[in-house]
């Protein structure tokens, strides 16, 4: 009997060994992560990265040819994240101050992936080879602040202004609070919900018109 050529596909076997083999990559994508947490970028080898995860150096090497690599899906992965929490957010409520806070709470609940992301520089290993926020498929996730901009600009509640500039003033504005309350929790900040509250409350007004008086001007 002639054995059908996609039946190794079908086998039930194929989907198990899939099914094994995700696993087996997001238990080395959790090891990384924390590793790059705690000891960044150049204290991490894919040696460390495999004993962490309790598997053979090679295993890693058939799902990431480089620590980099590894980096990488981490990066992505965890902007993805991001944009749909951000995209979810504005989509149930078009404010722009609940965004900022959905922004900042992200990073706050998820500490370990702000330390591997944002305290571990982003080296390329040749020349040709961009950074990862050059081609990113995530990063568009981030848009929702433009987005959320140009709205309150068409509404007459934004001043007129550069979406662009004015996204990366509420950017650098949110990391400063994250990264002191993640990476500096001995400071006395004061209550974090308190803070966050009213960093954003400041950077939202600061780019509200002079007049708005919350109604839609004629």
């Amino acid at each position: 009997m002639t054995r059908w050529a996609g039946a190794e596909k079908a086998s039930p076997q194929g989907p198990r060994r899939r099914r094994k083999a995700e696993e087996s990559r997001e238990v080395i994508l959790r090891a990384a992560r924390d590793l790059f947490a705690s000891e960044g970028y150049a204290g991490v080898s894919m040696r460390k990265v495999a004993e962490r995860a309790g598997c053979a150096p090679a295993t890693i090497y058939a799902f990431f040819p480089g620590k980099r690599r590894l980096l990488h899906q981490i990066w992505e992965g965890v902007f993805e994240d991001l944009g749909r929490e951000l995209n979810s957010s504005y989509a149930g409520a078009a404010d722009l101050e609940k965004l900022c806070l959905t922004y900042i709470d992200f990073w706050l609940g998820r500490p370990d992936d702000y330390r591997a992301i944002f305290l571990t520089e982003d080296h390329p290993q040749v020349s040709d080879e961009g950074f990862f926020v050059d081609n990113s498929p995530s990063l568009p996730g981030l848009d929702v602040f433009c987005t959320a901009l140009t709205d309150g600009q068409e509404r007459g509640e934004i001043e007129p202004g550069d979406p662009l500039e004015m996204r990366s003033v509420l950017l650098s504005s949110m990391h400063g609070v994250a990264l002191g309350l993640i990476t500096i929790p001995e400071y006395p900040w004061g209550d974090p919900t308190r803070l966050k509250d009213n960093t954003v409350r400041a950077l939202v007004r600061g780019m509200r018109r002079a007049e708005w008086d919350g109604s839609k001007p004629s």
